[in-house]
């Protein structure tokens, strides 16, 4: 099973899942890892076939993962008949165990490298410290909430200019909603501007988005 070893978050199949705690990211990438690699068998006039958990019916399945010296141990309780004529179900218990794989998930890597889409540029001529980090928590509060949505919402970097601050957000949509914020909550004026940085794969022009947020305070 593979973890991030910045954020928490572990990959089942070729999706990142966030997690809040370690422990608790440890177990469920353990429990996911070992249900996505569990077959059962089933008779049928053609013969054994072996069949994922979704697609087994009348199947109980329980896990109880434990982690121990660096890996998880996970129980495995399995319940259900290999044959629609059984009366009575087969009862079966494995244990399995699952080492963690350390790396850096997709993520943590496009802010590791600096990677954003837009840059908000707060300005204030005479913005306090005290509204000055007043702004920044509404703002990082605003891009976690993002990021419960969309794993690629984040701020890459905080930059103190002279009358503010910038930040580097990704992706452009997120310079929108916090622009918006700004402007609801504090009465900030809006401007925006686009540069051409390059081109895509695809052929299609790629730009870079500034937001200018200026504060009456």
């Amino acid at each position: 099973m593979s973890i991030c070893s910045r954020c928490g978050a572990y990959l089942v199949g070729n999706r990142w899942r966030e997690s809040s705690d370690a422990e608790l990211a440890l177990m469920d990438a353990a429990r996911e890892t070992v249900l996505s690699e569990l077959r059962f068998s089933r008779l049928t006039p053609s013969g054994t076939r072996l069949l994922r958990p979704r697609e087994a019916r009348e199947l109980e399945l329980r896990f109880e993962p434990k982690l121990s010296a660096g890996e998880v141990t996970v129980d495995v309780h399995a319940r259900g008949k290999v044959h629609e004529l059984q009366v009575s179900p087969y009862i079966e218990q494995v244990k399995v165990a699952v080492r963690p794989r350390w790396i850096t998930c997709d993520v943590c890597s496009l802010i590791s490298a600096g990677h954003h889409e837009a840059i908000v540029q707060v300005r204030g001529k005479a913005m306090s410290a005290e509204a000055r980090r007043k702004i920044k928590l509404t703002l990082e509060r605003c891009a976690a909430k993002a990021r419960k949505r969309d794993r690629t919402a984040f701020i890459a970097k905080i930059e103190e200019r002279v009358g503010g601050f910038d930040l580097y957000v990704n992706p452009i949509g997120l310079a929108r909603r916090m622009a918006s914020l700004l402007k609801t909550e504090f009465g900030a004026e809006i401007s925006k501007s686009a540069k051409l940085i390059g081109m895509t794969q695809n052929g299609r022009r790629k730009f870079k988005t500034s937001v200018l947020v200026r504060l009456s305070g």
